[in-house]
């Protein structure tokens, strides 16, 4: 070993962008960072402190869901890990569907599952550009609900997809 300490693994790569926000898991709020002419402070808070019921993850600015916003946090292996309370009206309730398949069970894309799949999963396993991809409720109520923008990015830590969606109302009927 040449030394490294687990803070040198914290830095971030060219891969990563060092401008991340912080924002609650289960309100989407974002979280106020100190300015940045203040250090940083001895340890972060992870428990959001508006609603106090979410982890406080970091994504891109440009992934940023915002408060209200229906979003979905989901492991490398599909399955959903969290869900924003503005998901649940779309969704159903978050104690039923955490640990479940993103894919049947919850969404599917008419671009193609398998791009769907594709997209998610890289993003839950390495830093890229937030990418938007058409997707539809698996259920029945997919015609009342249309289909939805998926814009999908990454966020952590534990690093994961997350999939903030916006109704389009198109297909709907």
């Amino acid at each position: 070993m040449t030394g490294l300490t687990h803070t040198d693994f914290d830095l971030p790569t060219s891969a990563e962008p060092a401008a991340k926000k912080r924002f609650c898991s289960r309100c989407g709020e974002p979280a106020v960072d100190p300015p940045a002419t203040e250090p940083p402070p001895a340890y972060e808070q992870r428990v959001c402190g508006v609603c106090g019921m979410g982890v406080l993850l970091r994504c891109c600015a440009d992934a940023l869901p915002g408060a209200k916003t229906p979003f979905v946090v989901v492991t490398r292996t599909l399955e959903i890990a969290a869900l924003s309370e503005a998901a649940e009206a779309i969704f159903g309730p978050e104690e039923k569907l955490i640990g479940k398949a993103l894919l049947p069970d919850l969404i599917t894309s008419t671009v193609g599952d398998r791009k769907l799949a594709r997209a998610v999963s890289q993003a839950a396993l390495r830093v890229h550009d937030p990418l938007t991809l058409p997707a539809r409720l698996a259920d029945d109520r997919a015609d009342t609900v249309g289909t939805m923008a998926c814009r999908i990015s990454t966020c952590g830590p534990p690093r994961a997809a997350l999939l903030s969606l916006e109704q389009t109302h198109f297909g709907r009927r």
